[in-house]
């Protein structure tokens, strides 16, 4: 017979005085939201090593079977990705961000340790998605000079969508988003935070051990080879810290059009 070791797993243990995400549990459903409403819920170094300590508590904790990832509503958005203007700060004083600079305790280069390309590629990470009727999904990282994570795109979109996306930097609003079987509702924005609730009811009604295995098997499914991965964060550094990648962030910082020299 197997040893069966009881959870250690104790409430306190759970994430303390956070600044940029509001952490909640109800029931079996943790509530992770994003809160920096005066950036539209971007995120930089501090939230992202915050969002890394909501899910490695979500793992721990035996009681909870499904998560509730979004914005909070102050902030208009899920989240507006990463934060530019805190990017343009630290790259003005000559300093890579705390998330990127090997030397920080909290280095974990790529989106801080989500997805590269961090709003829409963590909203693209959920298996089950609610998109309020206003809501529109984008990605403008070669506005700026940067990568993001375009081979996440590709495959979690239909094709052409994702390069109208990354390519053109173009927008998809909630119809067409539905359409395109990107999400499975739309619901007004007062409305949102119930029809994700009722979804995550009904994963809560199914054995967690089954549905863990599912989402790890979604996961296993989509993961791509490890050298993907670590060029993907390759060239997303070289491009990001090359001259475009600088100008990009001024640009993006003054208002202005970018002046790009291809190198």
């Amino acid at each position: 017979m197997p040893v069966t070791y009881e959870s250690t797993y104790s409430p306190s243990m759970a994430p303390q005085n956070l600044k940029h995400i509001i952490y909640e549990k109800k029931g079996h459903v943790a509530y992770v939201t994003i809160n920096r409403p005066t950036t539209r819920n971007a995120l930089h170094s501090e939230a992202y090593a915050e969002l890394r300590a909501c899910w490695h508590d979500i793992g721990l904790d035996p009681e909870i079977y499904c998560g509730i990832v979004t914005g909070t509503p102050e902030g208009k958005a899920f989240s507006s990705g990463r934060d530019v203007k805190f990017l343009a700060e630290h790259q003005a004083a000559g300093k890579r961000t705390p998330h990127e600079d090997p030397s920080s305790p909290t280095y974990h280069w790529g989106g801080g340790g989500q997805p590269i390309g961090v709003g829409l590629s963590l909203a693209l990470q959920c298996q089950l998605r609610v998109m309020s009727e206003d809501a529109w999904i984008g990605d403008t990282h070669t506005k700026i000079g940067r990568v993001g994570s375009p081979h996440n795109l590709y495959e979690a979109l239909p094709r052409t969508a994702a390069a109208y996306l990354t390519l053109c930097n173009g927008r998809l609003g909630a119809q067409e988003c539905y359409q395109l079987g990107i999400v499975n509702r739309v619901v007004p924005a007062d409305k949102l935070i119930e029809a994700a609730e009722e979804l995550a009811e009904k994963v809560c009604a199914g054995s967690p051990l089954a549905s863990q295995a599912v989402v790890r098997l979604y996961r296993l499914s989509a993961a791509f080879p490890p050298a993907l991965v670590a060029y993907a964060k390759q060239q997303d550094k070289e491009t990001g810290e090359s001259e475009d990648g600088l100008e990009g962030v001024r640009a993006f910082k003054e208002k202005r059009k970018p002046v790009w020299k291809m190198r």
